[in-house]
């Protein structure tokens, strides 16, 4: 709340159905002090406001039992069933989960489970009042006082002493215990109820109702009673422990994480600390007067009470603690301002009632006419500790320890706000002015845009000022306002009070939440609802001993950390109070804050007790799996029952929504969520509040989902889903092989095609060719025959007849006529050779070899050397040959049986056609001459015109000779043959 124009306006808030109002603690030790409670009943959403049963399941939600059926409650909103879902009965009185997170309700009529939000029959009958699991995860119940198990779906009774069983319960480390009437206390021992501890005589008497186990130490319990009170026994030894003699009847007992008994009864409950003392709480100190039928401590250590007819509380510790009255004396008001003074006393100023002052035993109203019953705008203490008021109509008085004097008289205008510079001189504000005093001089400052409602002296220099207005600020240098000075983030905020954090100037304001300026970077930042502050309406601001940032809102208090690393502040969400607080009514006071607010004065613990508190817990509550084309097909998956390893989804599986859930039963609505999907994201996301993610068009591929909830800095677990999401054939790496190599392939083949079509065309065009070189050839050989050897033959003829006609004795012409004989001879044998080369029939080898072979008898007939050829086979007519290729070879060996005849002096010429080993043919010609030595013989040009011949048509020539022993030539061909 803030004042503007000297009136003062008041928010209204409506939260908490108890207030609980409180001035301070450690010094204030004021009376009838209030516990902060927080009330869940039916207009939050309970379905009944009679709770019988609490429990909380793996995933850290509370069930809870009522005449009105069962409801689930995660801290903010409740899942009922009734009878009209299934139960056999709505009033149900315990409830368990079983190991596989199936859940049972015992009830007024048998017991019924819920799976999958469905709920179904065990059995029906009479009233079941206690339902456990021993170790190895056997249901035990009571019904009717006899004790069952579950076995197969069906309850089995046990005798357990041969009487009433009155309750159960298990020890910390899980062993079931029976309490039986009369007898003592029985503990489940290798499947067997053996007598655990017997009870003395006036006890076993006495109904017990419940039996409690110390968590912390061994063979210690506790015993509640219908109306005898509490006992203990440790070691044996059983005594009283509690009982009170107002109290009747006693319906709850439970033990908190600090060792402390929680007590509930017929009116209020009871807490009893292990040095034997106890608070009692009840409507006077926000809680009820009301039946406590249950108390329960959960996962986290926070204690739950209900009350007959008033639903369930949560006690929120000691945080905050208010009062409401003083020895019958009415102290909650409005807080407009807090100070101390030298001696340590607490002023404090109210919008009605005038200014108190605390001294550590007794809280006195100041009796001075001038503030008695009015309004005071402020209390401040300067740093002399001087106490500094500003009242309504009577201006602004100073307390310097011994009495009260006037510094400003009543303006047109009240004053409302005060500070203190550097040197000592104070700054007070009023609407449209800034008064500066000091040392009896006074000076005012005025010409600002807007109404001033807030100022903080030397934030820039020890010089300067800044004035909070209605407008945003002004800055005060050398007491005139400094027009070049400006934040242009804040123009048009209304801003309500400012304080130096750091290098930080934090501004409060009316709407806008909290603007943070950074006197170094000048960065802005502001922090709003979003960011976890309770309302944007921010009226005071103040700084602990820890450097912790507290702020005064609309709507309770909040307190704010800096984290250096992320230049940023982090806001608290676990303050469950709402207050409304008055504009600048804040001190740190004695390691605490005090804020002032509408309804008193509230003290906000900053080293609170460790309370232990364990972090949040999340669970993934569904996965949604939409299919892509269609939507009969979409599933949604079961986690409940764990899986190792990952989902296997289809292709077309790939759009899923996730939904996730954290549990932080402390601080329900300062839970935030981190995620990230493995995979597609490097990091955790924000802290974000969305309990559901969506993720569409994922590629194929394994992923993993990961969450977890952060809450006022503690993290949670971290849950996860992980799935693999199998790609379609086309999309697989075998296939991208596989089609890969056939594109390969594809394109090989494209080129062979090509390739063999060009081959084949060239074939086809080398065949015309051949068959028109064919017919060319034949033709020429005809022409050549028919021609050239009629002429030869006509020569020979003509030469004939002359040969006749010349006389004898001309010697010169006869002669001349024989050699033109012998030449047309010659010539006439030349040309059957080049007739049968250019006859097609002539290119295969055989018809080759066997040219050779009637070569070498005609050159050495009648020579007296003997010429063979062997290997000539018809089979190689079959080896088709080039004219080229049969050119070359016939004029090889021509070349050298030639050199045979004349050179070699041999008697014996032989010709091998010889098939090799790499099915090719080589050509052996050996005689039986004298031989030479080839590293002194001269090579003339017969061997090199041979070496130049084999090598066009490919193949190799090799000679060997010996003298006196011959010569052997080999000619080795790349012809192939097949054997």
């Amino acid at each position: 709340m803030f004042i503007l124009y000297g009136m003062c306006s008041k928010l209204s808030i409506v939260k908490i159905n108890f207030i609980i109002s409180f001035i301070l603690v450690f010094s204030l030790r004021l009376s009838a002090q209030s516990y902060n409670f927080t009330n869940y009943s039916l207009k939050d959403g309970l379905p009944q406001s009679q709770v019988m049963s609490i429990y909380q399941a793996n995933d850290r939600t509370l069930w809870l039992g009522t005449f009105g059926g069962v409801s689930n409650f995660d801290g903010k909103i409740f899942t009922s069933y009734s009878k009209a879902d299934g139960l056999s009965s709505n009033s149900v009185n315990c409830i368990l989960e079983d190991n596989q997170g199936q859940i049972y309700f015992g009830t007024e009529a048998g017991i019924n489970s819920l799976k999958k939000g469905k709920i179904t029959t065990i059995f029906s009958g009479k009233s079941v009042n206690n339902l456990l699991k021993d170790k190895q995860g056997i249901i035990w119940g009571v019904t009717d006082h006899k004790l069952f198990k579950i076995e197969k779906g069906r309850h089995v009774f046990y005798a357990v002493g041969g009487l009433y069983v009155n309750t159960i319960n298990t020890d910390q480390n899980g062993n079931l215990y029976a309490a039986v009437a009369e007898k003592g206390i029985y503990q489940l021992k290798n499947n067997k109820w053996v007598i655990y501890q017997k009870l003395p005589a006036q006890l076993g008497a006495l109904s017990i109702r419940k039996v409690l186990f110390d968590r912390r130490i061994k063979n210690k319990f506790y015993l509640l009673t219908y109306r005898s009170g509490i006992y203990v026994s440790e070691n044996g030894v059983v005594k009283p422990f509690f009982k009170n003699p107002k109290i009747d009847t006693y319906y709850a007992i439970e033990q908190d994480n600090k060792g402390n008994i929680w007590i509930g009864s017929e009116k209020g409950a009871y807490l009893v600390h292990e040095n034997g003392t106890s608070i009692y709480f009840n409507s006077d100190n926000g809680l009820s007067d009301n039946q406590v039928n249950e108390i329960f401590k959960d996962a986290e250590n926070n204690i739950w009470i209900s009350c007959f007819s008033d639903g369930i509380y949560k006690y929120e510790g000691d945080a905050f603690i208010r009062y409401n009255k003083f020895k019958g004396q009415d102290i909650a008001y409005p807080i407009s301002g807090i100070a101390a003074d030298k001696n340590d006393n607490l002023w404090f100023g109210t919008y009605n009632k005038g200014v108190f002052k605390y001294d550590g035993k007794k809280v006195e109203q100041i009796s001075n006419p001038v503030f008695k019953d009015k309004k005071i705008y402020f209390v401040y203490a300067d740093k002399a500790k001087n106490i500094w008021i500003s009242t309504y109509g009577n201006g602004v008085w100073k307390y310097d320890g011994q009495k009260f004097s006037q510094v400003l008289k009543p303006e047109r205008f009240d004053n409302s706000c005060i500070g203190e510079d550097s040197e000592g001189g104070i700054w007070i504000n009023g609407l449209k002015s800034a008064t500066y005093l000091k040392d009896g001089k006074i000076e005012k400052i005025t010409g600002f845009d807007g109404y001033s409602s807030c100022i903080f002296p030397y934030p820039l220099s020890k010089d300067s000022v800044l004035l909070g207005t209605s407008n945003g600020v002004t800055l005060i240098r050398n007491k005139k306002i400094d027009p070049g000075f400006q934040i242009k983030a804040l123009n048009h905020i209304h801003i309500l009070s400012i304080i130096k954090h750091g290098n930080n100037l934090v501004f409060a304001t009316l709407g806008d939440g909290i603007i943070t300026w950074d006197l170094k970077t000048k960065a802005i930042k502001r922090y709003v609802v979003a960011n976890g502050l309770n309302s944007n309406d921010i009226y005071s601001l103040a700084i602990d001993n820890k450097n912790n940032l507290w702020a005064g809102t609309g709507r309770g208090i909040n307190k704010l950390t800096y984290n250096k690393t992320e230049q940023h502040y982090e806001v608290f969400r676990d303050q469950p109070l709402v207050v409304e607080c008055n504009q600048n009514a804040i001190i740190n006071y004695k390691n605490n804050i005090l804020v002032g607010t509408i309804n008193g004065l509230v003290k906000c613990n900053t080293s609170p007790t460790d309370e232990s508190k364990k972090s949040p817990f999340i669970h993934i509550q569904c996965i949604n799996i939409f299919h892509k084309t269609d939507r009969s097909k979409d599933l949604c998956l079961d986690l409940s029952q764990k899986k190792q390893g990952f989902y296997k989804l289809d292709y077309s599986q790939n759009h899923i929504a996730i939904s996730f859930k954290g549990v932080y039963l402390t601080s329900p609505l300062s839970v935030l969520y981190r995620y990230k999907l493995v995979g597609i994201d490097n990091d955790f996301s924000k802290p974000v509040p969305n309990t559901e993610i969506e993720y569409s068009a994922i590629k194929p591929g394994s992923y993993t989902f990961q969450v977890y909830a952060i809450a006022n800095g503690q993290q949670s677990n971290i849950e996860q889903f992980s799935f693999t999401i199998v790609p379609p054939i086309y999309d697989t790496v075998l296939f991208k092989i596989g089609a890969f190599l056939v594109l390969i392939f594809l394109i090989w083949l494209i080129f062979y095609l090509i390739f063999k079509t060009r081959e084949r065309k060239k074939h086809q065009f080398e065949k015309l060719k051949l068959k028109e070189q064919e017919k060319i050839r034949k033709q020429t050989a005809e022409d050549f025959h028919d021609d050239i050897g009629n002429k030869l033959t006509r020569i020979n003829v003509l030469s004939e007849i002359l040969d006749k006609k010349v006389n004898g004795a001309e010697k010169e012409q006869k002669e001349l006529i024989r050699l033109i004989r012998e030449n047309a001879g010659l010539l006439y044998t030349g040309t059957k050779d080049i007739l049968w080369a250019l006859d097609p029939h002539s290119d295969n080898l055989f018809e080759i070899l066997v040219h050779i072979k009637n070569f070498g008898i005609d050159l050495f007939q009648n020579t007296g050397v003997d010429f063979k050829m062997e290997g000539v086979l018809p089979k190689y007519q079959k080896l088709q040959l080039s004219m080229e290729f049969n050119r070359n070879l016939t004029l090889i060996f021509k070349e050298m049986l030639n050199n045979v005849l004349k050179h070699a002096k041999a008697t014996q010429v032989l010709i091998m056609v010889i098939e090799t080993d790499h099915n090719t043919i080589n050509i052996l010609t050996t005689d039986d001459g004298e031989g030479f030595d080839l590293e002194s013989v001269e090579r003339g040009r017969g061997l090199n015109n041979i070496q130049t011949r084999c090598k066009r048509i490919k193949s190799t020539f090799q000679i060997s000779s010996v003298k006196g022993k011959g010569t052997t030539t080999t000619i080795s061909t790349r012809i192939p043959v097949t054997k």
